[in-house]
Formats: C-alpha cells, structure tokens, sequence
C-alpha cells in the first residue's frame, strides 16, 4: 500500500488525505519518468557552476519521479472534480496543438495563426488555474477564486487581478515556476507564475502593470464562456518561444545564452586586469 500523505487541499482548504496529480496532466505528455531536481542542485544551473549550462543536468543529483511531473496537491474529491470537470478539454487543446506544430514546424520566435474547432474555453482555462493553485499557495487566499473553481459553472472571474497569456513551446525543457517578483526597468515590478511543457506554456500574471505587453496570447476573456459553451477559438498570433532555463521570463535561444555568457566573462576579465 502507498504511503498516506495527509495536508491541506490547494483547493478546498481543508486538511485530508492528498492524491498525486499530474502537473500538466498525464495525458498532456507528462507520462514519462521525470528528475526533480532540489534546490541546492538548479543553483547549479541557474550559476552555471563548474561551467554548467542551464540545460545541462547531467550529473545532478535528484530524484527519479517514475509517475512523471507533478505532487500531492489535491484531496481526492477536489482531484476527481477538476479532472471530470475540467481536464479533459485542457488536454484535448495540447493534442491539438502539437498537431499544429507538427504541421506548421514553426521557428523561435515565429507567430502561429489557426482556429481550432469546437472547444469548452472555461474549462480550458479552469484548469490552468487549477494546475497554478497546485505549484503555488492554493488560491492566494483569495475566496472568490476558490469559488470559481470549485462550481463547474461559475465564470465570475477577477480579470483585473489576474491574467493569463499562452505561448507555443517545442523544446524538451519542463519549467515550473511558482509566484516570482520580478523587477524589470521598463514596468516595474512583475508578479508571475509559469507552467510549461511541450507543447505550450501559460504565464499568470497577479496585478499585471497596465505598460506590460506578455508576449504570449491572451486567453483570461476564455474566463467570461459558460461551462458548457462550445465554440470555434481563434489562436492568432500564439508565439513559438524556447525555454532554455529555469529562470521566469527567460525565452532566449542557446546561442543567445552563450553569447550572453560569454560577454559577462569577457567583462569579468576586463575588470579582474
């Protein structure tokens, strides 16, 4: 018999017995063995110790998850409901876009253009909301957003306060990334969150700043559909981005992170003579 796990339901709130759930869904290509890598071990790449690039894990200690991505996060009522309610729909949309970057074959950077036909939007997007309540501290305290997720037909939503934008992905790195504040010159400081694994990564953004422009899709309007809403949705100008790193808001190439690394060496030395 597997080991009891009991804590605090990201969801409901209440202290139970806690399921493992899949972050993405096992479906949504998160069924092989994945490494998780401790904290003291990503210092590593994200200093690049010992001459480490970010994407290099060879070597790095952590421990094998045969199940694949993803922690004991919800109580099995709450798991079972999001995963009726909503999951399947997510999972059909990430089919279909890795048949769309298969067909496409688009380049970094490159911006996609197509419809897919006859999707559930909220619950598409309940479920990411779901999966970012899972890698952060449940529902950021916030009442109304439990509400919104735990009634299948709800769609009063805080768009003022939270928004969520996608991208197109097609590298093997996963990054998983909790709340961060990130302080940029141009906005000030940005408050995210960011999942992503082939073939798509969603960023939610907490009071994003009015002079941000993400440089994903839109998708919080998805917010405003019935649960039982199906429609033809439009994905225009959805970017193909690299995740390289672990760093948040970090989408250059492997020759830009070279190059960049290479000139901060280059600037060490100048200064060291």
């Amino acid at each position: 018999m597997g080991k009891r796990i009991e804590g605090k339901c990201k969801l409901c709130g209440q202290v139970k017995p806690l399921t493992f759930e899949h972050v993405p869904p096992e479906s949504a290509f998160n069924s092989l063995p994945v490494r998780e890598i401790p904290f003291e071990e990503s210092i590593k790449l994200m200093t690049g110790e010992d001459g480490r690039l970010p994407w290099d894990m060879e070597g790095l200690k952590g421990k094998l998850n045969q199940r694949g991505g993803g922690g004991y996060f919800l109580c099995s009522d709450c798991n079972s409901n999001t995963g009726s309610w909503y999951i399947s729909e997510y999972v059909r949309l990430v089919r279909t876009l890795h048949e769309v970057i298969s067909n496409l074959n688009p380049n970094t950077n490159d911006r996609c253009y197509f419809e897919v036909e006859k999707l559930h939007p909220l619950q598409i997007f309940k479920a990411i909301m779901t999966m970012f309540c899972d890698i952060n501290n449940g529902c950021f305290g916030d009442e109304s957003l439990r509400e919104f997720l735990l009634n299948k037909e709800s769609n009063v939503f805080n768009k003022e306060k939270y928004s969520v934008y996608l991208y197109l992905t097609k590298g093997p790195m996963v990054r998983i990334n909790s709340l961060a504040a990130i302080c940029r010159s141009d906005v000030g400081i940005v408050i995210q969150s960011e999942i992503s694994r082939y073939p798509v990564g969603a960023v939610l953004y907490i009071d994003k700043p009015k002079a941000l422009t993400p440089l994903g899709l839109d998708i919080t309007q998805f917010a405003d559909c019935k649960y039982s809403d199906e429609c033809n949705v439009s994905f225009y100008g959805i970017p193909l981005l690299e995740i390289n790193t672990q760093f948040p808001d970090d989408y250059r190439s492997k020759d830009e992170i070279v190059k960049g690394i290479e000139l901060s060496q280059k600037e060490k030395t100048l200064e060291e003579n």
